[in-house]
């Protein structure tokens, strides 16, 4: 069980960058002892109290700001160890010696002490299956496709270095949020049309792809190995609207579906839109183990649905046949809806409806790429 270590200090507001510059060297020994994380946190919100609160714990002045820091340690062995040191260090290593790193607060006025979790609420580190993974664009212009969305919505592109195609990476931010390929001529031959895709997680392909099949879905791709990448599908649901499972190779979580906070640049949300909610429902739910949470009702339109694994994710609602054949619609974050609505139709796309209003004061709407693709749009407005 992890150990962690708290402190709250009264810091001079007018040497905020002083104490940032003393904690990062001061901060980094406790790095090099072993502990997992250190967090020097600048009050921000710290209201007074009826009886007590963080300010009067430390007697801080009017012109102070209260700091709330804690080191996260792998085990109590291993932070004793670490504290044991601590004479020897402020005599040899600079970084603790108070005269070469001096504390820019009224070390006297610090409270502290030792603590031992006994709840711990964390984040997966990993996704689990049934989380969307990852997003693909196919498209009949790459070139003009990564110019209409990066005015959109921010990405940047990379080479996936695969040799034999030009797999584009697509970047939101730090974080990688899916991919972007040409149809090539056999692919056109088989009928594909522009469109966005989606990478859903499974435990093991070949497994889930025969169990789409036994329940009347299709298999479009078999399932192949991708060097460092994983092992994928691509297949369809009874209603035959596409999409990949995966087992992805190597560690960490993929932030391409923001399933934590809302991120810009990334999926916020994934819609289904079928012609057989009943059968959408049984099908993705045997299969991935999502449920309905909650729906609105959207008149003669039938019920939007909302879809729970762990968090929302998205919604099964019904298709009509002025929404064309049965597909999955994903919404990209962007930080203003009329900001981008103007990007949209000044890159050549359209907008089919919106921006409107949804749940929780963000704005929807939908667009089509001028390859052909549609896709979707959230965010504030401005």
């Amino acid at each position: 069980m992890t150990y962690v270590d708290g402190f709250v200090l009264a810091v001079p507001t007018a040497d905020k960058q002083k104490f940032i510059d003393h904690a990062k060297l001061g901060d980094s020994v406790f790095m090099d002892l072993g502990a997992l994380r250190v967090l020097e946190c600048w009050g921000d919100a710290v209201p007074d109290g009826k009886l007590t609160d963080f300010r009067r714990a430390v007697q801080a002045k009017d012109d102070e700001t209260v700091v709330f820091s804690w080191i996260e340690w792998p085990d109590k062995a291993t932070r004793d160890a670490a504290f044991a040191q601590m004479d020897t260090l402020m005599k040899t290593d600079d970084r603790m010696n108070p005269e070469k790193n001096p504390m820019p607060f009224d070390g006297k006025r610090m409270i502290f002490g030792g603590f031992a979790p006994v709840v711990a609420l964390e984040k997966p580190a990993a996704n689990k299956p049934g989380d969307y993974i990852w997003y693909e664009l196919l498209t009949s212009d790459v070139q003009a496709a990564q110019s209409f969305y990066a005015r959109i919505l921010g990405w940047s592109f990379a080479d996936s270095g695969q040799s034999d195609m030009d797999y584009r990476i697509i970047n939101a931010g730090a974080n990688s949020i899916g991919g972007m390929m040409e149809i090539t001529k056999d692919m056109a031959q088989g009928g594909a049309m522009p469109t966005w895709l989606g990478y859903i997680a499974v435990e093991d392909v070949d497994a889930a792809t025969a169990k789409v099949e036994a329940q009347s879905g299709r298999t479009l791709m078999p399932a192949m190995d991708i060097p460092m990448v994983g092992r994928i599908a691509m297949v369809a649901d009874p209603q035959g609207v596409p999409f990949y499972i995966m087992t992805p190779q190597g560690t960490g979580k993929s932030l391409a579906f923001a399933d934590d906070i809302p991120r810009v640049g990334h999926c916020a949300w994934n819609e289904l839109q079928t012609s057989d909610p009943a059968a959408a429902w049984a099908f993705y739910g045997d299969l991935f183990g999502w449920k309905q949470e909650g729906e609105m009702d959207m008149g003669p339109m039938g019920k939007y649905q909302f879809i729970r694994h762990g968090t929302m994710i998205g919604a099964v609602m019904p298709a009509n046949a002025d929404m064309g054949p049965p597909r999955w619609n994903q919404y990209f974050r962007v930080e203003d809806i009329d900001a981008a609505k103007t990007a949209v139709e000044d890159g050549g796309g359209r907008v089919v409806n919106g921006p409107d209003e949804i749940p929780g004061g963000d704005f929807s709407m939908n667009c089509i790429d001028p390859q052909g693709a549609p896709f979707g749009l959230v965010g504030g407005r401005h």
